[in-house]
Protein backbone atom coordinates (compact mmCIF):
# COMPACT_ATOMS: atom_id res chain seq x y z
CA UNK A 1 0.00 0.00 0.00
CA UNK A 2 1.25 3.46 -0.80
CA UNK A 3 1.08 5.75 2.23
CA UNK A 4 -1.06 8.84 1.87
CA UNK A 5 0.36 12.21 2.65
CA UNK A 6 -2.13 14.72 3.99
CA UNK A 7 -1.28 18.23 2.96
CA UNK A 8 -2.80 21.50 4.05
CA UNK A 9 -1.00 24.51 2.66
CA UNK A 10 -1.29 27.53 4.94
CA UNK A 11 -0.25 30.27 2.58
CA UNK A 12 0.44 33.76 3.87
CA UNK A 13 -0.84 35.46 0.74
CA UNK A 14 -1.18 38.94 2.15
CA UNK A 15 -2.35 41.73 -0.08
CA UNK A 16 0.21 44.44 -0.62
CA UNK A 17 -0.70 47.59 -2.44
CA UNK A 18 1.63 50.04 -4.07
CA UNK A 19 1.27 52.84 -6.57
CA UNK A 20 4.18 53.15 -8.90
CA UNK A 21 4.09 56.92 -9.25
CA UNK A 22 5.65 57.19 -6.68
CA UNK A 23 5.96 53.77 -5.00
CA UNK A 24 4.78 53.85 -1.33
CA UNK A 25 4.95 51.09 1.24
CA UNK A 26 2.29 48.38 0.81
CA UNK A 27 -0.85 48.27 2.89
CA UNK A 28 -1.11 44.70 4.17
CA UNK A 29 -4.08 42.69 5.32
CA UNK A 30 -2.30 41.33 8.38
CA UNK A 31 -2.97 37.78 9.46
CA UNK A 32 -5.02 36.59 6.51
CA UNK A 33 -4.50 32.84 6.16
CA UNK A 34 -5.93 30.78 3.31
CA UNK A 35 -5.95 27.04 2.70
CA UNK A 36 -5.80 25.02 -0.49
CA UNK A 37 -9.26 24.49 -1.87
CA UNK A 38 -10.82 21.07 -2.24
CA UNK A 39 -12.72 21.42 -5.50
CA UNK A 40 -10.42 21.25 -8.52
CA UNK A 41 -10.88 21.41 -12.31
CA UNK A 42 -9.22 18.95 -14.66
CA UNK A 43 -6.07 19.30 -16.74
CA UNK A 44 -4.41 22.08 -14.79
CA UNK A 45 -2.11 22.36 -11.82
CA UNK A 46 -1.85 24.59 -8.73
CA UNK A 47 -4.08 27.55 -9.51
CA UNK A 48 -4.09 31.08 -8.13
CA UNK A 49 -7.33 33.05 -7.79
CA UNK A 50 -6.62 36.78 -7.49
CA UNK A 51 -10.18 37.64 -6.46
CA UNK A 52 -9.84 35.58 -3.27
CA UNK A 53 -6.05 35.40 -3.19
CA UNK A 54 -6.23 31.63 -2.66
CA UNK A 55 -4.42 28.64 -4.11
CA UNK A 56 -5.91 25.26 -5.00
CA UNK A 57 -4.41 21.88 -5.83
CA UNK A 58 -5.03 20.66 -9.37
CA UNK A 59 -4.93 17.28 -11.09
CA UNK A 60 -1.36 16.48 -12.11
CA UNK A 61 0.32 18.29 -9.21
CA UNK A 62 3.40 16.65 -7.75
CA UNK A 63 5.47 17.21 -4.62
CA UNK A 64 9.11 16.40 -4.01
CA UNK A 65 9.40 14.73 -0.62
CA UNK A 66 12.91 14.84 0.86
CA UNK A 67 13.50 12.05 3.38
CA UNK A 68 15.68 12.27 6.51
CA UNK A 69 16.86 10.07 9.34
CA UNK A 70 17.55 12.62 12.00
CA UNK A 71 19.53 15.31 10.19
CA UNK A 72 20.88 12.96 7.52
CA UNK A 73 19.40 13.43 4.04
CA UNK A 74 18.60 10.05 2.48
CA UNK A 75 17.13 11.05 -0.87
CA UNK A 76 13.79 12.13 -2.31
CA UNK A 77 10.63 10.73 -3.90
CA UNK A 78 7.81 12.17 -6.03
CA UNK A 79 4.32 12.18 -4.51
CA UNK A 80 1.25 12.66 -6.76
CA UNK A 81 -1.97 14.50 -5.98
CA UNK A 82 -4.88 12.08 -5.53
CA UNK A 83 -7.40 14.40 -7.17
CA UNK A 84 -9.59 15.16 -4.16
CA UNK A 85 -9.14 16.89 -0.84
CA UNK A 86 -5.59 17.48 0.26
CA UNK A 87 -4.05 14.01 -0.19
CA UNK A 88 -0.94 13.01 -2.11
CA UNK A 89 0.36 9.46 -2.59
CA UNK A 90 3.88 8.21 -3.08
CA UNK A 91 6.49 5.69 -2.01
CA UNK A 92 8.55 6.52 1.08
CA UNK A 93 12.30 7.06 0.99
CA UNK A 94 13.93 3.89 2.42
CA UNK A 95 15.05 4.51 6.00
CA UNK A 96 13.51 7.96 6.26
CA UNK A 97 11.59 8.88 9.42
CA UNK A 98 10.83 12.52 8.60
CA UNK A 99 10.30 14.55 5.43
CA UNK A 100 10.42 18.03 3.99
CA UNK A 101 8.01 18.92 1.18
CA UNK A 102 8.63 21.00 -1.96
CA UNK A 103 6.45 22.22 -4.82
CA UNK A 104 7.09 22.04 -7.71
CA UNK A 105 8.62 18.57 -7.78
CA UNK A 106 11.31 19.89 -10.14
CA UNK A 107 13.08 21.57 -7.21
CA UNK A 108 16.72 20.48 -7.25
CA UNK A 109 18.41 19.31 -4.02
CA UNK A 110 22.13 18.70 -3.55
CA UNK A 111 23.65 15.73 -1.74
CA UNK A 112 22.90 17.42 1.60
CA UNK A 113 19.27 18.11 0.74
CA UNK A 114 19.82 21.84 0.23
CA UNK A 115 17.60 23.54 -2.37
CA UNK A 116 19.68 24.68 -5.31
CA UNK A 117 19.27 28.14 -6.92
CA UNK A 118 16.74 28.42 -9.69
CA UNK A 119 18.08 29.63 -13.06
CA UNK A 120 17.05 33.16 -14.06
CA UNK A 121 14.97 31.69 -16.86
CA UNK A 122 12.73 29.94 -14.31
CA UNK A 123 10.89 33.23 -13.74
CA UNK A 124 10.13 33.81 -17.42
CA UNK A 125 6.35 33.40 -17.77
CA UNK A 126 3.66 33.40 -20.44
CA UNK A 127 0.29 35.13 -20.01
CA UNK A 128 -2.42 34.45 -22.56
CA UNK A 129 -4.86 37.33 -22.80
CA UNK A 130 -5.57 40.33 -20.60
CA UNK A 131 -6.14 39.82 -16.86
CA UNK A 132 -5.36 36.07 -16.93
CA UNK A 133 -3.36 34.34 -14.24
CA UNK A 134 -3.21 30.67 -15.22
CA UNK A 135 0.50 30.99 -15.94
CA UNK A 136 1.26 31.63 -12.27
CA UNK A 137 0.62 27.98 -11.39
CA UNK A 138 3.94 26.99 -12.95
CA UNK A 139 5.92 29.58 -10.99
CA UNK A 140 4.72 29.14 -7.41
CA UNK A 141 7.28 27.87 -4.89
CA UNK A 142 5.66 26.12 -1.90
CA UNK A 143 7.97 24.66 0.76
CA UNK A 144 7.63 23.00 4.16
CA UNK A 145 11.18 22.74 5.47
CA UNK A 146 10.22 21.60 8.97
CA UNK A 147 10.88 17.86 9.03
CA UNK A 148 7.66 15.94 9.74
CA UNK A 149 6.60 12.31 9.80
CA UNK A 150 4.29 11.18 7.00
CA UNK A 151 1.31 10.95 9.35
CA UNK A 152 1.61 14.62 10.29
CA UNK A 153 0.23 17.64 8.47
CA UNK A 154 2.63 19.45 6.16
CA UNK A 155 2.17 23.22 6.14
CA UNK A 156 3.48 24.66 2.87
CA UNK A 157 4.41 28.33 2.74
CA UNK A 158 4.78 30.44 -0.38
CA UNK A 159 8.41 31.40 -1.02
CA UNK A 160 7.82 33.75 -3.95
CA UNK A 161 5.63 36.84 -4.37
CA UNK A 162 3.09 37.95 -6.96
CA UNK A 163 2.64 41.39 -8.47
CA UNK A 164 -0.37 42.60 -10.42
CA UNK A 165 0.25 45.46 -12.83
CA UNK A 166 -2.73 47.63 -13.78
CA UNK A 167 -1.46 49.52 -16.83
CA UNK A 168 -3.39 52.16 -18.78
CA UNK A 169 -2.80 54.89 -21.34
CA UNK A 170 -0.83 52.43 -23.45
CA UNK A 171 -0.18 53.80 -26.98
CA UNK A 172 -1.93 51.90 -29.74
CA UNK A 173 1.38 51.92 -31.64
CA UNK A 174 2.52 49.05 -29.38
CA UNK A 175 0.15 46.89 -31.43
CA UNK A 176 0.29 43.14 -30.77
CA UNK A 177 2.12 42.77 -27.46
CA UNK A 178 4.78 40.05 -27.31
CA UNK A 179 6.59 40.78 -24.04
CA UNK A 180 6.38 42.75 -20.83
CA UNK A 181 9.68 43.20 -18.98
CA UNK A 182 9.79 44.42 -15.38
CA UNK A 183 13.28 45.68 -14.52
CA UNK A 184 14.54 47.15 -11.24
CA UNK A 185 17.86 48.60 -10.12
CA UNK A 186 18.96 46.54 -7.11
CA UNK A 187 22.21 48.47 -6.51
CA UNK A 188 23.80 51.40 -8.35
CA UNK A 189 24.26 50.21 -11.93
CA UNK A 190 23.01 46.67 -11.20
CA UNK A 191 19.61 45.51 -12.47
CA UNK A 192 17.40 42.44 -12.31
CA UNK A 193 14.37 41.69 -14.44
CA UNK A 194 11.45 39.34 -14.94
CA UNK A 195 10.07 38.74 -18.44
CA UNK A 196 6.46 37.96 -19.25
CA UNK A 197 5.68 36.54 -22.70
CA UNK A 198 2.23 37.76 -23.75
CA UNK A 199 -0.23 36.44 -26.32
CA UNK A 200 -3.65 37.60 -27.54
CA UNK A 201 -3.25 41.19 -26.41
CA UNK A 202 -3.55 43.83 -29.14
CA UNK A 203 -3.55 47.54 -28.37
CA UNK A 204 -5.65 49.89 -30.46
CA UNK A 205 -7.55 53.14 -30.20
CA UNK A 206 -10.14 51.34 -28.09
CA UNK A 207 -7.80 49.00 -26.17
CA UNK A 208 -5.25 50.89 -24.09
CA UNK A 209 -5.16 48.95 -20.81
CA UNK A 210 -3.57 45.75 -19.55
CA UNK A 211 -3.72 43.76 -16.33
CA UNK A 212 -0.68 41.54 -16.04
CA UNK A 213 0.48 39.13 -13.34
CA UNK A 214 4.05 38.14 -12.52
CA UNK A 215 5.43 35.69 -9.98
CA UNK A 216 8.88 36.68 -8.75
CA UNK A 217 11.61 36.00 -6.20
CA UNK A 218 11.49 38.78 -3.58
CA UNK A 219 15.09 38.06 -2.58
CA UNK A 220 16.18 39.09 -6.09
CA UNK A 221 13.67 41.74 -7.15
CA UNK A 222 14.22 44.70 -4.84
CA UNK A 223 14.81 48.37 -5.52
CA UNK A 224 17.79 50.24 -4.09
CA UNK A 225 17.42 53.66 -2.52
CA UNK A 226 16.99 56.08 -5.44
CA UNK A 227 16.94 53.02 -7.69
CA UNK A 228 15.30 52.98 -11.11
CA UNK A 229 12.32 50.93 -12.17
CA UNK A 230 11.13 50.20 -15.69
CA UNK A 231 8.22 48.46 -17.35
CA UNK A 232 8.84 47.77 -21.03
CA UNK A 233 6.13 46.75 -23.50
CA UNK A 234 7.50 45.06 -26.63
CA UNK A 235 5.23 44.80 -29.62
CA UNK A 236 5.21 46.35 -33.08
CA UNK A 237 6.98 49.18 -31.31
CA UNK A 238 8.74 49.24 -27.95
CA UNK A 239 7.42 51.59 -25.25
CA UNK A 240 8.75 52.00 -21.71
CA UNK A 241 7.64 53.55 -18.46
CA UNK A 242 10.44 54.71 -16.14
CA UNK A 243 10.47 55.80 -12.53
CA UNK A 244 12.98 56.46 -9.78
CA UNK A 245 12.07 55.17 -6.32
CA UNK A 246 13.61 57.50 -3.73
CA UNK A 247 13.00 55.34 -0.63
CA UNK A 248 13.78 52.08 -2.43
CA UNK A 249 11.58 49.02 -2.11
CA UNK A 250 11.78 45.50 -0.71
CA UNK A 251 9.23 42.75 -1.23
CA UNK A 252 8.26 39.89 1.08
CA UNK A 253 7.58 36.26 0.24
CA UNK A 254 3.91 35.31 0.28
CA UNK A 255 2.62 38.81 -0.54
CA UNK A 256 0.61 39.88 -3.54
CA UNK A 257 1.51 43.42 -4.65
CA UNK A 258 -0.29 45.85 -6.91
CA UNK A 259 1.29 48.41 -9.22
CA UNK A 260 -0.56 51.06 -11.21
CA UNK A 261 0.68 53.05 -14.21
CA UNK A 262 -1.71 55.56 -15.74
CA UNK A 263 0.42 56.94 -18.56
CA UNK A 264 3.82 58.36 -19.33
CA UNK A 265 4.80 55.72 -21.88
CA UNK A 266 7.78 56.70 -24.04
CA UNK A 267 8.78 55.07 -27.31
CA UNK A 268 12.17 53.37 -27.10
CA UNK A 269 14.41 53.71 -30.14
CA UNK A 270 15.99 50.34 -30.97
CA UNK A 271 19.51 50.33 -32.37
CA UNK A 272 20.84 46.95 -31.28
CA UNK A 273 20.98 44.14 -33.88
CA UNK A 274 20.27 41.42 -31.32
CA UNK A 275 16.86 42.93 -30.53
CA UNK A 276 15.54 41.78 -33.92
CA UNK A 277 16.25 38.12 -33.18
CA UNK A 278 13.06 36.41 -31.98
CA UNK A 279 13.09 35.51 -28.29
CA UNK A 280 12.07 31.87 -28.77
CA UNK A 281 12.60 29.01 -31.22
CA UNK A 282 9.85 27.82 -33.55
CA UNK A 283 7.65 24.97 -32.31
CA UNK A 284 7.42 21.53 -33.98
CA UNK A 285 4.21 22.47 -35.84
CA UNK A 286 5.94 25.49 -37.38
CA UNK A 287 3.02 27.79 -36.60
CA UNK A 288 4.15 29.48 -33.39
CA UNK A 289 7.00 29.85 -30.92
CA UNK A 290 7.86 27.56 -28.03
CA UNK A 291 7.44 29.00 -24.53
CA UNK A 292 10.68 27.79 -22.95
CA UNK A 293 13.93 29.68 -23.51
CA UNK A 294 16.48 26.94 -22.84
CA UNK A 295 14.85 23.49 -23.07
CA UNK A 296 16.65 21.53 -25.79
CA UNK A 297 13.75 19.08 -26.24
CA UNK A 298 10.82 21.26 -27.30
CA UNK A 299 11.83 23.01 -30.55
CA UNK A 300 10.81 21.99 -34.03
CA UNK A 301 13.27 20.58 -36.60
CA UNK A 302 12.90 21.39 -40.29
CA UNK A 303 14.66 20.66 -43.54
CA UNK A 304 16.02 23.74 -45.30
CA UNK A 305 13.39 23.66 -48.04
CA UNK A 306 10.59 23.29 -45.50
CA UNK A 307 11.94 26.16 -43.39
CA UNK A 308 12.25 28.54 -46.35
CA UNK A 309 8.79 27.64 -47.65
CA UNK A 310 7.10 27.98 -44.27
CA UNK A 311 8.72 31.11 -42.94
CA UNK A 312 9.68 33.13 -46.01
CA UNK A 313 7.39 32.01 -48.84
CA UNK A 314 4.20 31.32 -46.86
CA UNK A 315 4.90 33.66 -43.94
CA UNK A 316 3.61 31.05 -41.47
CA UNK A 317 4.47 33.27 -38.48
CA UNK A 318 3.56 36.81 -39.62
CA UNK A 319 6.11 39.50 -38.90
CA UNK A 320 9.08 37.11 -38.80
CA UNK A 321 11.33 35.51 -41.40
CA UNK A 322 14.13 32.99 -41.75
CA UNK A 323 17.33 35.11 -41.69
CA UNK A 324 19.90 35.27 -44.47
CA UNK A 325 23.50 34.31 -43.84
CA UNK A 326 24.44 38.01 -43.58
CA UNK A 327 21.78 38.54 -40.92
CA UNK A 328 23.29 35.68 -38.93
CA UNK A 329 26.77 37.17 -39.47
CA UNK A 330 25.52 40.24 -37.63
CA UNK A 331 24.81 38.07 -34.56
CA UNK A 332 27.38 35.25 -34.74
CA UNK A 333 30.45 35.93 -36.93
CA UNK A 334 31.31 33.97 -40.04
CA UNK A 335 33.99 31.32 -39.89
CA UNK A 336 37.39 32.60 -41.06
CA UNK A 337 39.96 30.48 -42.86
CA UNK A 338 41.77 29.48 -39.69
CA UNK A 339 39.84 31.17 -36.88
CA UNK A 340 36.68 30.89 -34.82
CA UNK A 341 36.13 34.37 -33.44
CA UNK A 342 33.74 33.05 -30.79
CA UNK A 343 35.56 30.25 -28.96
CA UNK A 344 34.84 28.66 -25.58
CA UNK A 345 37.75 26.31 -24.93
CA UNK A 346 41.46 26.19 -25.66
CA UNK A 347 44.02 28.97 -25.37
CA UNK A 348 42.86 32.57 -25.19
CA UNK A 349 43.14 34.51 -28.44
CA UNK A 350 42.75 38.08 -29.70
CA UNK A 351 41.41 39.27 -33.06
CA UNK A 352 41.33 42.98 -33.86
CA UNK A 353 39.61 44.94 -36.61
CA UNK A 354 37.93 41.93 -38.14
CA UNK A 355 36.03 43.10 -41.24
CA UNK A 356 32.50 41.74 -41.57
CA UNK A 357 29.75 42.18 -44.17
CA UNK A 358 26.43 42.01 -42.34
CA UNK A 359 22.76 42.84 -42.81
CA UNK A 360 20.75 44.60 -40.09
CA UNK A 361 17.16 45.53 -40.85
CA UNK A 362 17.68 45.16 -44.61
CA UNK A 363 20.76 47.40 -44.47
CA UNK A 364 23.91 45.90 -45.96
CA UNK A 365 26.90 47.32 -44.06
CA UNK A 366 30.57 46.55 -43.69
CA UNK A 367 31.71 46.78 -40.07
CA UNK A 368 34.75 45.91 -38.00
CA UNK A 369 35.00 44.20 -34.66
CA UNK A 370 37.44 43.09 -31.99
CA UNK A 371 37.18 39.64 -30.39
CA UNK A 372 38.64 38.02 -27.28
CA UNK A 373 38.27 34.29 -26.60
CA UNK A 374 38.84 32.52 -23.30
CA UNK A 375 39.11 28.98 -22.02
CA UNK A 376 36.20 29.32 -19.55
CA UNK A 377 33.17 29.02 -21.88
CA UNK A 378 32.95 32.77 -22.56
CA UNK A 379 33.95 34.98 -25.50
CA UNK A 380 33.75 38.77 -25.75
CA UNK A 381 33.51 41.16 -28.66
CA UNK A 382 33.31 44.85 -29.49
CA UNK A 383 31.32 44.94 -32.72
CA UNK A 384 29.96 47.45 -35.24
CA UNK A 385 32.79 49.89 -34.64
CA UNK A 386 32.39 53.21 -36.40
CA UNK A 387 28.59 52.96 -36.62
CA UNK A 388 25.64 53.91 -34.43
CA UNK A 389 25.28 50.17 -33.73
CA UNK A 390 28.59 50.07 -31.84
CA UNK A 391 28.02 47.46 -29.14
CA UNK A 392 29.63 45.11 -26.61
CA UNK A 393 28.89 41.40 -26.98
CA UNK A 394 29.22 38.45 -24.64
CA UNK A 395 28.84 34.83 -25.77
CA UNK A 396 28.46 32.08 -23.14
CA UNK A 397 28.14 28.30 -23.44
CA UNK A 398 25.98 27.19 -20.50
CA UNK A 399 24.97 23.76 -19.11
CA UNK A 400 26.86 21.78 -21.74
CA UNK A 401 25.71 18.18 -22.19
CA UNK A 402 22.37 18.66 -20.42
CA UNK A 403 18.76 19.06 -21.55
CA UNK A 404 19.09 22.79 -20.84
CA UNK A 405 22.33 23.45 -22.74
CA UNK A 406 22.23 26.79 -24.54
CA UNK A 407 24.22 29.62 -26.05
CA UNK A 408 23.54 32.88 -24.23
CA UNK A 409 24.24 36.06 -26.18
CA UNK A 410 24.21 39.46 -24.46
CA UNK A 411 24.59 42.74 -26.36
CA UNK A 412 24.92 46.27 -25.00
CA UNK A 413 25.10 49.55 -26.89
CA UNK A 414 28.18 51.49 -25.82
CA UNK A 415 29.92 54.83 -26.10
CA UNK A 416 32.99 55.26 -28.38
CA UNK A 417 35.22 55.45 -25.31
CA UNK A 418 34.57 51.79 -24.40
CA UNK A 419 37.35 49.46 -25.63
CA UNK A 420 37.65 45.73 -26.12
CA UNK A 421 39.81 45.65 -22.98
CA UNK A 422 36.85 46.98 -21.03
CA UNK A 423 34.42 44.57 -22.64
CA UNK A 424 36.63 41.50 -22.06
CA UNK A 425 36.74 42.19 -18.31
CA UNK A 426 33.98 40.17 -16.65
CA UNK A 427 33.35 42.88 -14.06
CA UNK A 428 32.27 45.18 -16.91
CA UNK A 429 29.10 43.09 -17.27
CA UNK A 430 28.18 43.27 -13.57
CA UNK A 431 26.71 46.76 -13.83
CA UNK A 432 25.12 49.25 -16.25
CA UNK A 433 23.03 46.48 -17.78
CA UNK A 434 19.83 48.50 -17.90
CA UNK A 435 19.39 48.20 -21.66
CA UNK A 436 21.12 44.88 -22.29
CA UNK A 437 19.53 42.68 -24.95
CA UNK A 438 19.77 38.94 -24.23
CA UNK A 439 18.91 35.90 -26.32
CA UNK A 440 19.05 32.21 -25.38
CA UNK A 441 19.64 29.62 -28.11
CA UNK A 442 18.98 26.02 -26.99
CA UNK A 443 21.23 23.20 -28.19
CA UNK A 444 18.39 21.36 -29.93
CA UNK A 445 20.65 19.13 -32.00
CA UNK A 446 20.01 17.96 -35.56
CA UNK A 447 18.18 15.13 -37.28
CA UNK A 448 21.00 13.93 -39.54
CA UNK A 449 20.16 13.24 -43.18
CA UNK A 450 22.38 10.16 -43.25
CA UNK A 451 20.50 8.16 -40.60
CA UNK A 452 17.48 10.29 -39.67
CA UNK A 453 18.40 10.12 -35.99
CA UNK A 454 18.57 13.06 -33.59
CA UNK A 455 22.19 13.95 -32.94
CA UNK A 456 23.91 16.35 -30.52
CA UNK A 457 20.81 17.35 -28.55
CA UNK A 458 22.11 19.01 -25.39
CA UNK A 459 25.55 19.53 -26.89
CA UNK A 460 25.06 21.39 -30.18
CA UNK A 461 22.76 23.94 -31.75
CA UNK A 462 22.05 24.09 -35.50
CA UNK A 463 20.00 26.95 -36.98
CA UNK A 464 19.20 27.44 -40.66
CA UNK A 465 19.91 30.56 -42.71
CA UNK A 466 17.84 31.18 -45.83
CA UNK A 467 20.91 31.44 -48.07
CA UNK A 468 21.97 28.57 -50.36
CA UNK A 469 25.59 27.55 -50.89
CA UNK A 470 24.88 25.39 -53.91
CA UNK A 471 22.09 23.05 -54.97
CA UNK A 472 22.42 20.47 -52.15
CA UNK A 473 23.71 22.75 -49.36
CA UNK A 474 22.83 25.88 -47.39
CA UNK A 475 24.23 28.22 -44.74
CA UNK A 476 23.55 27.82 -41.03
CA UNK A 477 24.62 29.03 -37.59
CA UNK A 478 25.88 26.44 -35.15
CA UNK A 479 27.52 26.16 -31.75
CA UNK A 480 28.90 23.46 -29.52
CA UNK A 481 31.35 22.88 -26.71
CA UNK A 482 34.20 24.68 -28.47
CA UNK A 483 32.82 27.51 -30.60
CA UNK A 484 29.90 29.38 -32.19
CA UNK A 485 30.02 30.23 -35.89
CA UNK A 486 28.00 31.02 -39.00
CA UNK A 487 29.06 28.47 -41.58
CA UNK A 488 28.35 27.12 -45.07
CA UNK A 489 27.86 23.79 -46.73
CA UNK A 490 25.37 21.66 -44.80
CA UNK A 491 22.97 19.37 -46.65
CA UNK A 492 19.48 20.79 -47.00
CA UNK A 493 17.81 17.53 -45.99
CA UNK A 494 19.19 17.76 -42.47
CA UNK A 495 16.54 18.93 -40.02
CA UNK A 496 17.69 21.92 -37.95
CA UNK A 497 15.98 24.11 -35.40
CA UNK A 498 14.79 27.55 -36.52
CA UNK A 499 15.20 31.00 -34.98
CA UNK A 500 13.39 33.73 -36.88
CA UNK A 501 14.24 37.44 -37.18
CA UNK A 502 11.79 40.32 -37.06
CA UNK A 503 11.61 43.41 -39.28
CA UNK A 504 12.24 46.90 -37.94
CA UNK A 505 9.72 49.26 -36.40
Amino acid sequence: MKPKLFIIALLALLVASCTLVPLPEPEKEEGKIVTIRVKIPEETRVAYDDATRTLSWQVGDQLLMAGYNGTTFLGSKIFNYDGTGYTFSGEPVPGATTYKAYYPATVQLNEDGVVQPFPATFWHQKQVGDNSMGHLRNKLLLFDEEANALDQTFNLTLKNSIIRFNLSGIPQAVGALSHLIWRVETAPGVTKSVMLNVENVNFSASTTTLTAFLAFDPAVMKIAVNGKMRIALLGTKWYVWNNQVAPGKTYSAGNRYKGTVNGGWVEQVINNPLYYVAVYNVNPAGDDFVSNLTDCRVSGHFTWNDAVTRFNTNNSIPGYHLPSKEEWFGIVPEHATSSYYVHFTGPAASYNDVSENVVVQDMCITVTGDYRTTANNVSYALRYKGTNLRSAWKYEMINFCTDSCYLKITSRNIEPSVTITDVANETYWDSNDWDDVIRYLPAGGVYSDWDGQLQAQGTGGYYWASTECDVPCAWYMSFGENYAVSYSGCGKTNRFTVRLFAPGN
